[in-house]
This record gives C-alpha cells, structure tokens and sequence, in this order.
C-alpha cells in the first residue's frame, strides 16, 4: 500500500487524491495501492466517555467500551452499530479516560452504498472531530494547550487539546441553524460571519437586526465552550488556553474570539487557522481531515478511530479462515503420517469445541438479560422524554421581543461579568470544579474541589468574591477525606 498519498471521499461524487499537503483528481482506475477514507458527519456520531483503571487488558477495554456505551451511552441493543475508541492518559492518577464513538451501520449505508457498489471499500471513516491530532504530529503546531472551533453549513463544533493531547469536543450551532436565526441563506450567513462577524462598527443602521442576532447565537456557543473548558478542568487538570484557532475555511470572524476574554481568557492568543495553502477555500477542512486518515493509516503516527464497515479485506492467510485451512492442510498431512497424534488432536479440539461452546450460550444468556434491562431502562426513558416536551411545550414562549432588548443586554453582560470572576478567582486560588451551575445574574453554585492541604484557597475565593461586591458568598455543602476537600458554594450578587 502507498504511505505517501491517499483516497478521500469528499461525497458520493467527488473522490480526490491527497499527499499531505493538496489535491488532486483521482486516478480513473487502478486505485487498490491507496488506501481510501472518508469523513462522517459528527452528527451521526454518538460518543460516551468513562474511566478505566490503566492496567486493563486491550481486549478487555473492547468489551467494556462497548458495554459502556449500550448502557450508559443509551444504544439501542436491537440496532447494529460499529463502534470504536480513543484513549486518553490522565496524568494526575493512575487511569484512562476513555472516549467511545458509535454509528449506526443504517446510517452509514444510506450514505455511502452507492458509492461503494461503485468502488467496493472504504478502508477508514474517521470523526472529524479528531483530525487537529494531525497538526502536532505533523509538527504543523507547538503542542500547546489549544482550543479551535470549526463553522461549516452543516458541522459546527470546538475541540480541546490539552498539550497536544485531544480531551474533549462540543457542538455548536452550524451555520444552516444561524442562517435560519438570521431568516437568510448559508452563503449570506457565511459572508457576514467573515466580513462583519460581532463588531457593531462593521454594521450600517439597517443591519443591527443581523448583527443583535449574530452576537445573540455567538455569544451562546462562547458561553456553551467556557462551560465545557471548566467542566475539563476538573477531569484533566485544564488550567488555562494558551490559544484559541477559528476554524472557518481560512477566514477569520471580526470579533468573535476576543468575546473569550469577557470569561477571562484576555491573554490567550487568538488566531486564524490557515495551513494549507494549496487548497482553495471550501476543501481546507476536508484536508485536515485528509492529514489525519493519511498520518493514522499509512503511517501510524497516533491511534485511528475508525468507524468503517467496508474495511479492506486482509490476505488470506491473515484470516481466521485462511489459517484454518492452513491448520487443517497440515493436520491432513499429519493425520497420514501420525494416526495416533491426529486421533489424540481430534480428541483435544473436540474437548475444546465443548467448552467453548458453553461459553457461547452463557454468553448469549448474559446478552439477552442485557438488553431485555436495557430495552425496560430506555422505556422509562422514552416515557420521561414524553414527559418533558410536553412541560417544554407548556412553558415555551416568546421572550425576545425588542421592547426587552436592553433588559436582555444588561442581564447577558452581568451573567458574563459573574462567570469572569469566578472564573479568574478560580485561577488565581488553583481551584478546579466539578460543574459550575448559574440561574441569569442571580445565583452560581460551583463545586471547588482542591487537595486537603490548600482548602484555605476556598475561603479566599469566597473573600476575592465578597471583595467584588458579592454579598451572598456562602458554602452549603462540604465533603473531605484524607487527600481531597470539596465544597459547593453558593454565590449571589
């Protein structure tokens, strides 16, 4: 197979020909030397994540991912999936935290059949999600710790790395969901969002309705990511973003990193993301997407996940059912010579066959307990589901009318002002939080969690706040042992 180069399937029609740094039209014929991949839609892809101790067994992390995600990732056990997994070293404690991702095969096939009747296999499909590991091991970026957010018609997500090292992603709305907002097309969403973006100047009078909504739905995604950079905190020891990418075919959004700083990321560099110079605007992320299948599967730099039922088949002699019948070939000539060895392996495999065969009914017997538990448990689920949408449909209303417009801006930015605070307050004591809970301007509860030896850092928080003119600072609910110290504290303005 060809190291140096690579099929990618942009979609059902258009297949090109990547070498690591552009495209090319794909060879007519002739293309089994390269191996072929092609992205899924992070939509389609349902993903779960737990920790494992880091002595477990590869084989054995194989079933657990796949039992974690049937029954806690909320997979449906009569419905085929393919599934596989990345993991992710914690360096604070001895134990992996694996993140899972699930397709159903449907969806695959609906997708991509009629393309391969056409070319029979696609060797890799990968989430794109994951393909900014290509830019530290293709030394394209210093590791560092990096945030990039990625805007396309129909994807939309930020992606977290920690050192180099990918720890989490969240999705946010594309540019289809704001341009419905906006009540334009993608094409006019994307050329405000690259020519104007969030800076009121860039605006005439007669688009402020434009530019209220597009720093409405921005200013959701940035508060949407803070959440989830300080829920990482906790689990990765995440303490800072040296430098946030916008990922956007190349072109930056005025004023859209720099809302970060209002959450107290003012010194992180902000930058656009643009390496490959080769390739035209609309396929820049397919050839990110392209360097990671490219650096995985050709050339081992990192794990691929890999999500692909129509793999290539591996030689004969590579499969079990090739060296069966290497094993029985041999056996047959044994057997000739050696009556009495044949009789005696017959009788061993015999043995075998039986036990193994017991295995295989308790096996099925546990399977089938689980997904009559699981099928009960997504029931109960279904049933709250109905539940809430049906409190959803009574409690919807309209509440963006434009005589509240001020009243919405004036809450908006005492929301924001009371997670920088807490935020840099965080910082400044070394405190981490298992989740952070805030009701408008009026009400946080953050749960801080420090080793047992720094818990005087909580009540310097707690006085940095009070400091600030928060009144209400109060602790409501302490747990400790002999290492940690946890405290959940309520603040109020």
């Amino acid at each position: 197979m060809t190291a140096n180069a690579i099929l990618y399937v942009v979609n059902a029609e258009e297949t090109l020909l990547f070498d690591g740094k552009h495209f090319s039209e794909a060879p007519a014929k002739k293309r089994a030397p390269y191996y072929c991949v092609a992205p899924l839609p992070m939509s389609i892809i349902r993903t779960h994540g737990f920790k494992v101790p880091n002595t477990i067994s590869s084989e054995k992390l194989v079933i657990q991912a796949e039992m974690s995600m049937y029954e806690e990732g909320g997979l449906n056990p009569e419905t085929d999936f393919k599934i596989d997994s990345l993991t992710i070293p914690l360096e604070h404690e001895e134990s992996l935290y694996i993140e899972s991702y699930a397709v159903e095969e449907e969806s695959i096939r609906h997708q991509f059949d009629t393309f391969v009747k056409k070319n029979r296999l696609i060797d890799a499909m990968i989430p794109p999600a994951l393909s900014y590991h290509a830019l530290y091991a293709f030394e394209l970026l210093e590791k560092k710790n990096d945030l990039f957010i990625h805007f396309d018609e129909h994807e939309a997500y930020a992606v977290i790395f920690k050192n180099g090292r990918y720890i989490a992603t969240r999705a946010i709305s594309n540019l289809s969901e704001i341009a419905q907002k906006l009540g334009v097309d993608v094409a006019t969403t994307r050329e405000l969002l690259s020519t104007k973006g969030v800076e009121d100047a860039r605006y005439a009078p007669d688009e402020l309705l434009h530019m209220h909504t597009l720093q409405e739905e921005l200013s959701k995604a940035v508060e949407r990511i803070a959440h989830s950079i300080s829920h990482k905190r906790g689990i990765f020891r995440l303490d800072h973003i040296d430098r946030f990418f916008i990922d956007f075919e190349g072109a930056s959004i005025p004023g859209f990193l720099e809302m970060f700083e209002s959450y107290g990321y003012d010194t992180a560099t902000k930058e656009t993301l643009d390496i490959f110079d080769a390739v035209a605007p609309g396929k820049k992320h397919h050839a990110l997407n392209a360097l990671y299948a490219l650096g995985g599967l050709t050339q081992q730099r990192y794990p691929l996940v890999n999500l692909s039922i129509y793999e290539r088949k591996p030689h004969l002699l590579k499969t079990h059912v090739g060296q069966f019948v290497m094993v029985l070939v041999t056996a047959v000539l044994l057997a000739a010579a050696y009556p009495l060895y044949a009789t005696f392996e017959l009788d061993t495999l015999t043995q075998r066959k039986t036990h193994l065969q017991t295995q295989v009914n308790n096996m099925e017997r546990i399977t089938q307990q689980l997904r009559m538990t699981l099928k009960t448990e997504r029931s109960k689920r279904d049933a709250l589901k109905q539940e809430y949408a049906v409190l959803l449909e009574h409690i919807t209303g309209y509440d963006h009318m434009l005589d509240a417009l001020q009243e919405f801006e004036t809450e908006k930015l005492a929301r924001q002002q009371m997670m920088k605070d807490v935020n840099l307050a965080m910082k400044t004591f070394a405190l981490s939080s298992k989740f952070l809970e805030q009701n408008g301007s009026t009400m946080m509860k953050v749960h801080i969690i420090t080793p047992y030896e720094k818990r005087d850092n909580i009540a310097r928080f707690m006085k940095a706040l009070i400091a600030k003119g928060y009144h209400h600072v109060e602790t409501k609910k302490i747990q400790r042992d002999d290492t940690l110290y946890e405290s959940l504290v309520e603040i109020r303005p």
